[in-house]
């Protein structure tokens, strides 16, 4: 997954072709007398995103995901946008849905859309904020081992993160029997060293 917005997510396949962030800082104009205006500082602007996307028949289909993207837009909520690292960036308003048609059926079915998103942060109540974060905290990816420390307790320990091969669920819903942490030696698992 690349980002997720609220339920939205942008998956690999179909991560964006372009991301653009933009800030920008206030000053305010002070007039005085016999001489140049100064500036003051007032505050920061709220951050704007723009993400384009294709969304193709090959692996999604195109005009649900459109819906289910102006049904969001259409509820006005500020939504939590988390990056695939585990990156919370904050809460973002849907400002504009732009939808440039590339491919289309003989009956007129999308086959390939372009989609320009624009979001807008949306900054609430500290406490609130405070809150939200504590609760969309984000399990690391994988199985990670802790740092050695060998002279004392919890050497070589191992912590589980978030896997597909810890919880598959069968096709009935019901839970599969679970791998644990320790089924899978450490010394196996190798990090890739490009970030």
């Amino acid at each position: 997954m690349f980002a997720a917005l609220g339920e939205i997510q942008f998956e690999v396949v179909g991560s964006p072709d372009a991301y653009e962030s933009a800030g920008a800082y206030d000053f305010a104009e002070q007039k005085v007398i016999e001489s140049k205006p100064q500036l003051q500082w007032v505050g920061d602007d709220l951050e704007r995103l723009k993400f384009e996307v294709i969304w193709h028949a090959s692996f999604t289909n195109p005009s649900t995901q459109l819906a289910l993207l102006r049904a969001t837009a259409a509820e006005h909520l500020a939504l939590p946008l988390v990056f695939g690292n585990g990156d919370f960036r904050g809460f973002f308003v849907i400002e504009s849905i732009n939808v440039k048609s590339q491919q289309l059926s003989a009956s007129g079915t999308p086959i390939a859309i372009r989609v320009a998103l624009a979001l807008k942060e949306w900054i609430a109540d500290p406490l609130l904020l405070s809150n939200a974060l504590n609760a969309t905290a984000i399990s690391p990816l994988g199985i990670t081992q802790l740092p050695q420390n060998t002279a004392g307790p919890g050497a070589n320990s191992v912590t589980p993160g978030v896997s597909a091969l810890l919880s598959t669920p069968t096709p009935l819903g019901a839970s599969s029997p679970n791998l644990d942490a320790t089924d899978v030696p450490a010394a196996v698992i190798v990090r890739s060293a490009a970030r």
